[in-house]
């Protein structure tokens, strides 16, 4: 009976290593990014490279030979300010022929449609409540994050702002932080 149930434990072994195989290099990229989008929350160096990256592998005669998962990250992070780029490129480029403007005008278009609109918030007004607050949550959130409070913090303390009653979004926050 133990060798029977062996085997199968040896043949589901396996079965399961013949899926890693297949399923790692699909996944990879997307650890590879959330890592290194992480990362740029954290170090503002980081975050510096991230617009180099994301600028360079828009052009299409530079490639970095960086690995998919940072440049999907650095494009995700950098993609408003990717669509700017590709506009004063194109602006720029007035030798080329109109018909290849027309090509990245369309290419431009359709990348625009698949980017929902993101809504402008307005200034949240300042007051001794909401500064209250924003002191209470951010100590909070550093006294139980510890070392990944650059990473996460922001989004803990937007939560406890609007458990408060203040929405504030966590642009706001980081932009109060200096993250």
């Amino acid at each position: 009976m133990k060798k029977n149930e062996s085997l199968d434990q040896t043949f589901s072994f396996e079965k399961g290593v013949e899926v890693a195989k297949l399923v790692m290099p699909v996944i990879s990229p997307f650890v590879q990014g959330l890592l290194w989008y992480g990362f740029t929350r954290i170090d503002k160096r980081a975050d510096a490279l991230n617009n180099l990256i994301a600028f360079a592998e828009i052009l299409p005669t530079v490639d970095l030979n960086l690995p998919k998962g940072v440049v999907l990250a650095a494009l995700y992070d950098k993609t408003g300010d990717a669509m700017k780029l590709i506009n004063d490129l194109v602006q720029a480029l007035k030798d080329i022929p109109d018909k290849v403007k027309q090509q990245v005008e369309d290419i431009k278009d359709d990348i625009e449609d698949l980017i929902p609109d993101i809504p402008d918030i307005p200034d949240i007004p300042s007051s001794a409540e909401l500064t209250n607050a924003f002191i209470d949550c951010t100590k909070n959130a550093k006294d139980n994050l510890g070392f990944s409070f650059p990473l996460v913090g922001p989004t803990w303390i937007a939560s406890c702002m609007l458990q408060k009653g203040f929405p504030v979004t966590t642009k706001w926050i980081k932009d109060k932080l200096g993250l």
